[in-house]
């Protein structure tokens, strides 16, 4: 079904943008299409077709934002009770920064690693 209404509407697509009919034919399509649209059983099926999608998709907000939270509360617990122990990062990181070497200036071709 899906693969069909695409083709037709690809093909009143191609004729509208291809037709030679000129600027009438085309208002008169284009006129057609919003009346399709504007029709009461098609927005009955867009409404259903929204609330359907609004119930599949209604509790997830909700659940990403609990599971953040929980998320952000388990790492904040974790950070407080790692503060109390001695930190060893400083040492490593001063070990790390001796052993890096310097980027190549913009717009050099040079490789940084030759050094």
């Amino acid at each position: 079904m899906r693969a069909k209404l695409l083709f037709i509407t690809g093909g009143l697509v191609g004729y509208v943008l291809g037709a030679r009919a000129g600027r009438k034919r085309y208002d008169q399509i284009a006129a057609a299409a919003t009346d399709l649209w504007n029709a009461p059983p098609v927005q009955r099926r867009v409404t259903e077709a929204r609330d359907f999608g609004l119930e599949l998709v209604g509790d997830v907000p909700g659940v990403i934002l609990d599971a953040g939270k929980k998320f952000v509360s388990s790492v904040a617990g974790k950070t407080s009770q790692g503060s109390s122990r001695p930190s060893t990062s400083a040492a490593s990181s001063t070990s790390t920064a001796s052993s890096k070497k310097p980027a190549a200036k913009p717009g050099t071709t040079e490789d940084p690693s030759s050094h």
